[in-house]
């Protein structure tokens, strides 16, 4: 066996430094030559690290190679051995969820958990030079007045209740954090914010092709940064951005289709609800783990399964967990396990819920008419009313901007605004979701929801939930189903 690193991701700067060091001239520093070495692997005899010389001394004949390869024959895959790094500053949390709904992309973001927020927000291109420009700034400036308001009062609270416990910098730096948590429920979505991007080059495409059809500009505003960033580094990998006639096709007629409910009674609040699951679950699971060690159809495993009484199963599933370190997966055969929820989420809870990618996630618009989450915190320091009378004068701008701007209307939207998101997930993904998010770590709000899908679970399906719990819980957890151990 022979293994070599063919490449890895450093910063641009460094490129930079390193071809004027050289007095590098030549075109060829591009991932584009990594993805014609490998799509030449099928069909050319030639070594591996020589089809990547071979590449970078052509560059010319490497990007036509890509685009007959990846755009003619439809072998897209290629396209992903090119990865790029963004640093994206200045988009608003409203057009931040738009990008980071894509599964093939990693995120990183700053937190207004732990960032003091400094009243940056961005002003839709669209009603700059009305009538509304002046009233939109007046309410982000409420909303960032109450912000400061309800953080100082949290924090004098806060350090008020601990004074004994506060040894350290840290100590303080902790509870000031717990402060900024809760008060930036008021804070709009139109509020700045800055992440770092690490996307493949057929991601991109599709991400770019997306973005151009988004109702809002600044998110067009972004495909046309990004895509400048890329077009005359990568040419053969990035083509087809425009906005397809599917994409609006499909939107037009989904809305319309849709029209008639946006006038119906809401009459579910409920921040969770159970909607489908797999029947059988548990009979499944230990058909599905068995089915990989054996040489039998699907079929007689699952009929196996139903011979074998509660403890047998049991005993068979704790078999599977028996040795499983709280930062493991569990086992792919619970991946035959499905399950849809329904939530109402909060703007904050959200922020983190579209995190898990790899879930369903059939999303809602936001609708003040859901109420909005309120922290506890607040309420304990009788700050509840001024929060409300600010969502009040919120709402009553919102539905006034909303006939003259409909698609801008959630920029004054807050963190404690409400939507419902349709969620389908497996087994082995909730696992992943009740581990991060169930955690004592873990941000309360999108605990509550963790929450109440494991509870669900463990009584819908003991057998399969035996270790589903938050990674500070698994410890115990493991303990009461493997109490010899």
């Amino acid at each position: 066996m022979n293994v070599t690193l063919a490449g890895y991701n450093i910063d641009s700067s460094i490129i930079e430094e390193l071809k004027n060091r050289a007095g590098w001239t030549e075109d060829n520093v591009t991932p584009e030559t990594l993805s014609a070495a490998y799509a030449r692997i099928s069909r050319d005899p030639a070594d591996i690290g020589e089809l990547r010389r071979i590449s970078r001394t052509e560059v010319a004949k490497s990007r036509k190679s890509n685009e007959t390869i990846i755009f003619g024959l439809g072998h897209s895959s290629v396209a992903e051995h090119a990865v790029f790094n963004f640093d994206i500053v200045g988009l608003s949390r409203l057009a931040v969820e738009e990008v980071q709904k894509f599964r093939l992309a990693s995120f990183t973001e700053k937190s207004q958990r732990y960032i003091t927020l400094d009243g940056d927000f961005v002003m839709p291109e669209e009603i700059k030079n009305t009538p509304f420009a002046e009233k939109f700034a007046n309410i982000i400036k409420l909303q960032n007045d109450a912000y400061f308001t309800l953080f100082e009062a949290l924090k004098v609270d806060l350090f008020a209740k601990n004074a004994d416990k506060i040894k350290t910098k840290r100590d303080r730096i902790d509870l000031e954090t717990k402060a900024k948590e809760d008060a930036r429920y008021i804070v709009a979505l139109a509020t700045k914010s800055q992440f770092g991007m690490t996307v493949n080059a057929r991601s991109l495409e599709n991400m770019l092709r997306q973005f151009n059809s988004s109702h809002l500009a600044e998110v067009r505003e972004l495909s046309a940064t990004l895509f400048d960033k890329v077009k005359t580094l990568a040419p053969s990998l990035i083509k087809y951005v425009e906005p397809t006639k599917h994409e609006t096709a499909k939107r037009s007629a989904l809305e319309a289709a849709a029209a008639f409910l946006k006038t119906a009674t809401i009459d579910n609040n409920s921040i969770f609800s159970p909607v489908s699951c797999t029947e059988d679950a548990d009979k499944i699971l230990v058909a599905s783990l068995i089915y990989a060690y054996s040489n039998q159809d699907f079929e007689s495993c699952l009929n196996h399964a139903g011979t074998m009484s509660f403890a047998e199963k049991e005993e068979l599933i704790k078999q599977a967990l028996a040795s499983k370190e709280s930062f493991e997966k569990v086992d792919r055969a619970f991946e035959n396990i499905d399950y849809t929820f329904e939530l109402l989420v909060s703007a904050t809870n959200y922020a983190q819920l579209k995190r898990h990618r790899m879930m369903t996630q059939l999303v809602q618009d936001y609708d003040p008419e859901l109420g909005c989450t309120v922290p506890e915190s607040i309420k304990a320091i009788g700050k509840e009313a001024f929060f409300n009378e600010n969502i009040n004068r919120i709402n009553d701008f919102y539905y006034d901007f909303a006939k003259e701007f409909p698609y801008l209307k959630n920029y004054i939207l807050t963190n404690a605004h409400r939507r419902r998101v349709l969620l389908k997930l497996n087994a082995r993904e909730l696992y992943h979701f009740i581990s991060l998010r169930d955690d004592e770590h873990a941000q309360w709000d999108i605990r509550m929801s963790a929450r109440a899908a494991a509870d669900f679970v463990k009584r819908k399906h003991p057998l399969t939930s035996l270790l589903l719990c938050g990674k500070s819980s698994y410890r115990d957890c493991f303990a009461k189903v493997f109490p010899e151990k």
